[in-house]
């Protein structure tokens, strides 16, 4: 429900889903801060939408992350919303050393999974207080459709993905610990999306569609326009208790959470942890 979003930071938003969400937030009126690498890219959102704030660092810096948070928290105490959606995709096989150096898995390792569990960590507390007095707070993380379905074309991407998916899980198990007033007004959600078009696989589109057999057989990305019409959608539909749906699913990506959820999630259920 995009009523309870106030003041929103999104980390990895001068691109793709991270900069088409910000344009629609800064459009509903919401107060956006989008942070990202790119300073000539930062420029031009702020050119664009008047009134939008931008903070330029890289989230694999780790020893200046904490200095980044500090400083974002200290100049927007009321941020309410975090959304955590920086990713980069690799293709290549690990059965040919040649196709990947270990130093490029390694970034996206970091990038993918590294970067946003030490991100959680430090927003996590600033959400935890404000909604321990009162106001609604939602942390945000994209994982992916493949962190539930991998695919081959992908090794790391599809790994770094299922482990923000249990991020995400473990972050509701100890939100559970908290005193019942926080427990009410914060929300973990995670952002699932589908195949979309955006540029996060233009370096090996073109390979992997040939790897599924052509444009005739390989799965086609829904248009970004699309996406964004249906996350929206979703972001309106609420649990039963008014909170915000735990996992924000778009076509292949709520398969993937709803299968999920039919079978782990009834086990998490038997043994009475929160999911």
């Amino acid at each position: 429900m995009s009523s309870r979003i106030n003041t929103i930071l999104i980390i990895g938003g001068t691109s793709g889903i991270g900069e088409a969400l910000a344009r629609r937030f800064h459009g509903m009126g919401k107060t956006v801060i989008v942070t990202g690498r790119n300073k000539a890219k930062l420029a031009t959102l702020e050119k664009e939408l008047h009134g939008i704030s931008t903070r330029q660092f890289d989230i694999t810096d780790f020893a200046a992350l904490p200095t980044h948070i500090a400083s974002l928290l200290e100049a927007f105490p009321q941020l309410d919303s975090v959304m955590i959606n920086s990713g980069i995709q690799k293709s290549f096989n690990l059965y040919d050393p040649s196709s990947i150096t270990a130093d490029e898995i390694k970034v996206e390792i970091n990038t993918n999974l590294t970067a946003p569990t030490l991100l959680a960590r430090l927003f996590a507390p600033h959400l935890l207080g404000l909604a321990s007095k009162g106001t609604k707070t939602t942390l945000f993380v994209t994982s992916s459709s493949l962190g539930f379905i991998p695919l081959s074309f992908y090794p790391t991407y599809c790994s770094t993905k299922a482990g923000v998916h249990a991020l995400t899980l473990i972050l509701r198990q100890q939100l559970s610990f908290a005193p019942e007033e926080a427990q009410k007004n914060m929300n973990i959600v995670e952002i699932v999306p589908p195949y979309t078009d955006t540029g996060l696989d233009q370096d090996h589109r073109e390979a992997t569609i040939a790897m599924q057999g052509g444009k005739e057989k390989a799965f086609p990305a829904m248009p970004l326009e699309e996406y964004i019409g249906k996350f929206f959608e979703v972001l309106e539909q609420v649990e039963p208790d008014g909170s915000l749906k735990k996992e924000l699913g778009v076509g292949f990506g709520q398969m993937g959470a709803d299968t999920w959820r039919g079978s782990f999630g009834k086990i998490y259920a038997q043994m009475g942890l929160s999911t």
